[in-house]
């Protein structure tokens, strides 16, 4: 998965040298107040999390184990943060586009 992170880190700042990108690992309990805290302390102005739609059985299966859902730390996030927070979710892969969640957009259409 790093490497994936890193891979990605690179490609910006060879297209985009200007735009400092950073990547750290943090451990909580909780996800959405832990992203919130370090982006907080980094003075973020942008937060960008990837979203995942995530199938019926997955859901029943995470409230049957009484664990948080991602999203549920995703809206977390782009209503607590300090910055502007943007989630992102492919719609589709045959059609393209994205979904777009802010704090005044909700599942927004993007075809980029």
């Amino acid at each position: 998965m790093y490497e994936r992170l890193y891979s990605m880190k690179k490609n910006i700042q060879v297209k985009r040298p200007e735009v400092k990108v950073e990547i750290e690992v943090r451990q909580g309990k909780e996800k959405g107040p832990t992203i919130v805290e370090a982006a907080k302390q980094e003075r973020a102005s942008l937060l960008v999390l990837g979203q995942r739609k995530q199938s019926m059985i997955r859901r029943i299966r995470t409230m049957w184990a009484g664990k948080r859902s991602q999203s549920r730390a995703v809206d977390y996030c782009i209503q607590n943060a300090n910055c502007m927070t943007i989630a992102v979710r492919r719609k589709n892969k045959r059609h393209g586009g994205y979904l777009i969640t802010t704090k005044r957009h909700k599942n927004f259409w993007l075809l980029a």
